[in-house]
């Protein structure tokens, strides 16, 4: 028991340092992509391939290809949908073996875990409603599942950094709680073998 509360008192008072630290409100180096609609249906039909291989009901075989304009452009949809964490003038880029992913967002989103809910209060309204910059490089892996359990992608950060302030991923963990979990893994068809990244593209492999 006082071990989780002495973590907890550690781990709030790096969050606080972090939030009211001034290099988070700077802005980085940033190399847009640049998308339309029209990337974000081939994304969309792209990804529906692989329903349909799930399915039964395609006979394809070669891997699926998704370029930095369709990813981009399906994941900024996607993340204003789910509202976890509203990203805008998102960028996904890809490079060998891991993505980048940078985009703003206001920084009260980034504070979700019930635990840290009196910490929000100790924090000015202004600062809270100011928007930052999220980079993010990671890579992706497809874990087997045990008995009785889906296959899972999921996400392993490499690199964090708010405005221009580098920060242990750990911190982002626990400071978004389930709703960070929750965008770094999620389930995927039976059908999806692997997910590489190589510069410029992501390969999805089908068995």
């Amino acid at each position: 028991m006082f071990v989780t509360f002495a973590l907890l008192v550690v781990l709030t008072l790096a969050a606080g340092v972090l939030f009211l630290s001034g290099n988070i409100l700077e802005s980085p180096e940033t190399r847009p992509v640049a998308f339309s609609k029209a990337d974000g249906y081939a994304a969309q039909q792209k990804l529906y391939e692989v329903v349909l291989r799930e399915a039964g009901r395609s006979n394809h075989k070669e891997p699926i290809v998704l370029t930095e304009r369709e990813a981009s452009a399906f994941l900024s949809r996607h993340l204003a949908e789910s509202a976890r964490v509203p990203l805008s003038d998102l960028t996904v880029r890809f490079d060998a073996d891991e993505f980048v992913a940078q985009g703003q967002t206001p920084l009260r989103s980034l504070v979700q875990n019930p635990l840290f809910s009196y910490l929000v209060s100790y924090i000015p309204e202004k600062q809270l409603d100011h928007t930052v910059w999220v980079s993010v490089r990671g890579r992706i892996s497809i874990d087997e599942p045990t008995v009785g359990d889906k296959r899972r992608a999921k996400v392993t950060i490499t690199q964090l950094t708010l405005g221009r302030q580098p920060i242990s991923p750990f911190l982002l963990y626990a400071t978004m709680g389930p709703s960070g979990a929750g965008l770094l893994e999620w389930p995927v068809p039976k059908v999806v073998e692997s997910v590489q990244i190589q510069k410029g593209q992501a390969i999805i492999r089908t068995r």
